[in-house]
């Protein structure tokens, strides 16, 4: 009786151990979790969009250190994060809507690194949300592969997972915003075109931020962040047509969506450290 009860525990610990080691093996992305790999590849459809932004601006005659700062280092660390997403990825399809970005973007860095003027701007619009559609490719394929590995384990990742993308996203849609805000002061025979962009991600920023709101992982310190957020949003909020018609300064605008850009950073960054514990 006592050798089957000590049988029956060792069958236990076994199998706690083995659930224990695929567990861990499920929640990592290569040398890193899936978690970091989220913001890592969410962040990369931000720096897209900001990299596009800057090079406008600089051909808008806005000559600023701190705008030429931008794009250099948001050149570099989308380079870097490209090498961490290739040499942690292992499935087959990640690794080809990696491939893919990496074919957009070397078409793309080559006019982000010309001298800017009007021609390779439109080039630059022209661009912009192919690359842009590749990153978030890569976001979904990770997300894809971690809900796969996770099938085994019905958690609570899987959502907070999700949550990490969707706040990694308003990063992106801050600076898109000013991207086509810009662009449709810039262009006039494409500004249409450009204000229906500008009001789709509005549209969308907008609904994101109420749902962030009401998120079950927040923390105080992400609730206090998001009212940070609302602060700055109400501008837009209360005179939505002043920003579709090009009544704010330029210069507003970029310091606004610089602000709301840090700020869902840091959020993206609370909520994955949620994923880490």
């Amino acid at each position: 009786m006592k050798k089957k009860k000590t049988n029956t525990l060792l069958i236990i610990s076994v199998i706690l151990f083995t659930c224990n080691i695929i567990s861990s093996q499920s929640n990592n992305f290569g040398a890193i979790t899936y978690g970091k790999a989220i913001n890592i590849s969410g962040k990369q459809r931000m720096l897209s969009q900001k990299m596009s932004k800057a090079y406008l601006l600089l051909a808008k005659g806005i000559s600023d250190a701190a705008i030429k700062k931008e794009l250099n280092s948001s050149k570099f660390i989308f380079e870097k994060q490209l090498q961490i997403l290739t040499k942690n990825a292992s499935s087959s399809s990640v690794k080809l809507s990696i491939k893919k970005v990496e074919q957009l973007w070397s078409v793309f860095k080559e006019v982000i690194t010309s001298t800017p003027n009007p021609q390779n701007c439109l080039r630059i619009m022209k661009m912009n949300t192919s690359l842009l559609k590749a990153c978030n490719d890569v976001v979904v394929s990770i997300e894809n592969n971690f809900s796969y590995n996770n099938q085994f384990f019905q958690n609570k990742n899987k959502e907070l997972v999700n949550t990490i993308n969707v706040s990694g996203k308003q990063r992106m849609l801050s600076q898109r915003l000013c991207l086509y805000y810009t662009a449709s002061t810039m262009f006039t025979e494409e500004s249409d075109e450009y204000r229906k962009v500008l009001t789709s991600v509005y549209t969308e920023f907008d609904t994101v931020i109420g749902n962030l709101l009401i998120s079950s992982y927040n923390s105080t310190e992400i609730e206090e962040e998001l009212g940070s957020i609302m602060g700055l949003w109400e501008k837009f909020q209360t005179n939505p047509k002043g920003l579709f018609n090009g009544e704010f300064q330029l210069q507003e605008i970029f310091s606004t969506t610089n602000q709301l850009t840090k700020s869902f950073n840091k959020i993206t960054g609370l909520y994955e450290s949620i994923s880490n514990d």
